[in-house]
């Protein structure tokens, strides 16, 4: 008697302690927004573009998504949502917001003022990729599925693909704010772009110089050089890198392009910024050791390689390239290299007496690779 006695107070006490879900919030009342575009519209004002997910329930517990697409016109980035959450039945959830596409022209005014919003929003998703599109964000948006899968996530999924391929660097609302903020870095974005109606391509980055994009691209094998260059090698780099060889068959022996496939998987890399003490005149020195296989040498199926003197054309041909990288980046006036900041810490004084936007463009840049094959596959 008296254990029911107890467990009966206890469940009474319990009943009153314990809360319940007074919040609770179903899906089917809400509209997931997983994609966003902004582009420039006539009058100054931003057109907007955003790709919601919406669940119908069909009964038994079964519910079918819905991709739905939603276009406005506004005054501003908060303005246009206004608009857009007016248009869309329940409540709009932006929380985990895969991309944020902007079209080329409103990058080149600056992307501070529209992503102005998305930092202001307690709930924004600091993980969103950002992208700049070639021509109208809208009509990457506006794409039809990828794969049976929302046009939002498989572009995520695209963007995830070039990172990992060092292609496009890994860069989110979070990691793109502290590189705007710092005057002695710019940032670079990944570039998508439509392939008429069959396809859509990541495989280049824009160069900013501060918030703006400068309308300057690299492609995709300029990009990946850039990204060596910074350190920022991910799990892999495949490279296909022309080499110049002598043909042993033709008499005279001609010179022939070989197009080598190089998988970077280990680099080491060396940054050093000097000054002169008398010209003042600044020198960005980068040497990286790329160590990795060779994946594909079509030309010498099944012979020896001589290791050391393919080391040194690789070297030679990704070292023509780089200095092509280096004379980009300093056209734009795009310090992605992070010069300005070991300028900063080192030669402050220096530093604090010029306008480093005008000197970037004077600064000597010498970048460097060595290759160093450490496998060439089991046919060699």
């Amino acid at each position: 008697m008296r254990v029911k006695l107890f467990l009966t107070v206890c469940l009474g006490i319990l009943s009153m302690v314990l809360t319940g879900c007074w919040d609770i919030q179903y899906l089917t009342n809400k509209k997931m927004i997983n994609g966003i575009s902004l582009d420039t519209a006539k009058g100054n004002q931003i057109s907007g573009t955003v790709r919601a997910i919406i669940l119908e329930s069909k009964g038994g517990g079964q519910f079918e998504v819905k991709d739905e697409l939603m276009q406005a016109t506004g005054d501003s980035v908060f303005n246009l949502g206004s608009t857009i959450d007016s248009m869309l039945p329940g409540t709009i959830e932006a929380s985990k917001t895969h991309v944020l596409i902007i079209g080329e022209d409103l990058a080149k005014r600056g992307i501070i003022s529209p992503l102005e919003t998305f930092y202001r929003n307690p709930k924004g998703y600091l993980k969103m990729h950002i992208l700049i599109s070639t021509g109208l964000a809208s009509e990457i948006l506006s794409f039809k599925k990828i794969e049976k899968s929302p046009v939002a996530f498989g572009i995520k999924q695209m963007v995830n693909g070039a990172e990992r391929s060092t292609i496009v660097p890994e860069q989110t609302l979070y990691s793109l704010w502290s590189q705007i903020s710092d005057p002695g870095e710019d940032t670079v974005l990944p570039m998508i772009r439509r392939i008429k109606d069959k396809a859509l391509i990541v495989d280049s980055i824009g160069l900013f110089d501060g918030d703006k994009y400068t309308g300057v691209t690299l492609s995709r094998e300029d990009s990946t050089i850039l990204l060596l260059l910074k350190d920022k090698l991910n799990k892999h780099a495949f490279m296909d890198i022309p080499i110049h060889q002598s043909s042993g068959q033709s008499k005279p022996k001609k010179l022939e392009t070989n197009l080598i496939s190089f998988e970077v998987r280990k680099l080491k890399r060396s940054f050093e910024v000097s000054v002169d003490k008398n010209t003042q005149e600044i020198e960005c020195s980068i040497k990286v050791d790329l160590y990795g296989a060779i994946n594909s040498f079509p030309s010498n199926m099944g012979q020896k390689i001589d290791r050391e003197q393919l080391n040194q054309e690789l070297s030679a041909s990704l070292n023509t390239q780089a200095a092509g990288v280096a004379n980009k980046l300093l056209e734009a006036n795009c310090d992605a290299l992070g010069i300005g900041r070991k300028l900063r810490v080192n030669h402050s004084e220096l530093w604090k007496s010029i306008d480093w936007k005008s000197k970037y463009k004077e600064v000597n840049l010498k970048p460097s690779f060595q290759v160093h094959i450490t496998s060439t596959g089991v046919i060699y």
